[in-house]
């Protein structure tokens, strides 16, 4: 398995087969996806792709930050350690190359215990992001 910068059109398949089941592919495309500023990260083998994320550079309460969206793997290979690869390739993006101290995302509560465990806490109440699901806003200081 390689983690690495990917392209929209390679995440796209799978974001969209994990989080937005059944439904519309134009609901698996988030604004901000083609800025340039915005980085997508997937985990690859020779099977195709794993796992994905994307970083938008978003500030939180006013703080130049990076928010994570779209965070997904393959439910095949899912509780593997590939997720924490894709984050941890993120975190790294995001200190080194933009030179952030904050990072943040919207998660939804069944991935939350995966955030915590690697060191992202939550900072608000449930709240529901519509024919999503209920949601935390959690934040990570790498």
């Amino acid at each position: 398995m390689i983690v690495r910068r990917a392209t929209l059109a390679e995440i796209l398949p799978l974001r969209h087969a994990e989080l937005r089941p059944g439904r519309p592919v134009a609901t698996a495309h988030f604004d901000g996806d083609d800025e340039p500023t915005t980085a997508h990260v997937g985990a690859f083998d020779d099977g195709g792709i794993l796992a994905c994320a994307t970083l938008m550079r978003r500030p939180l309460d006013g703080e130049d930050a990076a928010q994570l969206r779209g965070m997904a793997t393959r439910a095949d290979v899912a509780r593997r350690g590939i997720g924490t690869a894709v984050i941890a390739f993120a975190e790294g993006l995001v200190t080194r190359e933009w030179r952030l101290a904050l990072l943040w995302c919207n998660a939804r509560t069944s991935a939350q215990g995966f955030y915590e465990r690697r060191g992202w806490r939550v900072v608000s109440p449930v709240f529901d992001v519509p024919d999503v699901g209920p949601h935390v806003r959690m934040v990570r200081r790498p």
